[in-house]
């Protein structure tokens, strides 16, 4: 999957408990970090360009942060940042395991070779989840996931009267609201705490 339908999937989970903000965003970004290890992506791009060749998208990407003890680990680092820290830790492993299966589900590339899923590494190196039925990283099933997705995070401002523009900006996501409530997109329900 794309980061921005892990994005998606994040915040959704992140809002699966009535949480402060400080909490929502750390959830979120638990469902992006696995993807910190394709850092040599612009590195290997611009390399022909600077007079180098590295391959450390290859070496890396599906291969550092992809396995449960960074999950684990970035769990419980994320959620001592937030008050409710077992539930923060908990949707933060949901929001992880959700970006590997979105990876083991939809990654394949375009030459057909599939991102395998190293989910005991280090411990066991050569344990690897893939699936035979992996659909490309473009293909209509990730969009489609994305879009249930981005309906359930409509459904989540209209009843829970939040928005994933408050990752962004706290003063973009109040006036969102403020127009979203002018219109009557509100329907009574949780407000969600913004202030932290």
């Amino acid at each position: 999957m794309t980061p921005g339908q892990h994005f998606i999937v994040g915040w959704v989970v992140a809002n699966a408990k009535p949480l402060d903000r400080r909490s929502r965003i750390v959830i979120t970004a638990m469902g992006l970090l696995p993807d910190i290890d394709g850092f040599g992506y612009p590195i290997d791009k611009l390399g022909p360009y600077l007079g180098y060749s590295t391959s450390l998208f290859e070496e890396y990407h599906h291969f550092l942060c992809h396995n449960i003890f960074f999950g684990i680990a970035g769990s419980l680092v994320l959620a001592r940042l937030c008050r409710e820290r077992l539930a923060v830790f908990l949707l933060c492993l949901a929001a992880f395991h959700l970006h590997l299966l979105g990876d083991l589900a939809g990654s394949r590339g375009p030459d057909g070779y599939q991102w395998p899923i190293p989910y005991l590494y280090p411990l066991i190196p050569s344990f690897e989840l893939t699936w035979a039925g992996q659909w490309e990283l473009n293909s209509w099933r990730n969009s489609a996931i994305g879009a249930v997705f981005f309906f359930a995070a409509l459904w989540i401002a209209r009843y829970r009267h939040v928005t994933f523009f408050e990752l962004f900006s706290l003063r973009f996501e109040m006036k969102v609201r403020e127009a979203a409530r002018r219109r009557g997109y509100f329907k009574s329900g949780t407000v969600a705490d913004v202030a932290r």
